[in-house]
């Protein structure tokens, strides 16, 4: 097996276990709709609370959130489900070397790519360019093994 079908079969894989992960929070996000994030937050971290009332992250964000107040919303839960549930079916598709995935999951992860450059520029978020990488890398992988995939079906 080449470096480059197992490094597509572990990113396939990733996409998969991360977007069931999206479609899992989405569902639990289903729950709790125009609930306060603060509230959301508490829940959350009520363990830690009861070891450090005073936790310093707790009350960094409790205080933002307090000030912003912002609920769960249904774009949000959406969101998580819709590109969880196309991750997951794509990167199956192309498991199972269906060609018209690859072009596909191209195209989207080329948007989404774009649409994060965009975002880098808007936060410097240096967590955001690296997420940026590794998609551009499963970007290259999916190209690598799409071709690979169409010249042994003989479509080019």
């Amino acid at each position: 097996m080449e470096v480059e079908s197992g490094l597509f079969r572990i990113g396939m894989w990733w996409r998969i276990f991360y977007g069931v992960l999206r479609i899992g929070f989405g569902l639990y996000l289903l729950n709790v709709i125009n609930l306060p994030l603060s509230d959301l937050l508490y829940a959350f971290m009520r363990h830690e609370l009861i070891d450090d009332p005073n936790d310093l992250l707790y009350r960094i964000l409790n205080t933002f959130l307090r000030s912003h107040p912002l609920t769960v919303t249904y774009f949000l839960a959406a969101y998580l489900l819709f590109w969880g549930t196309l991750d997951t079916v794509l990167s199956a598709c192309m498991l199972k070397h269906k060609l018209w995935a690859f072009p596909v999951s191209l195209i989207l992860i080329g948007f989404f790519v774009t649409y994060e450059l965009y975002r880098v520029t808007q936060t410097q978020s240096l967590i955001l360019l690296f997420f940026i990488c590794v998609d551009a890398g499963i970007w290259w992988l999916i190209k690598d093994e799409w071709k690979k995939t169409r010249r042994r079906l003989g479509h080019g």
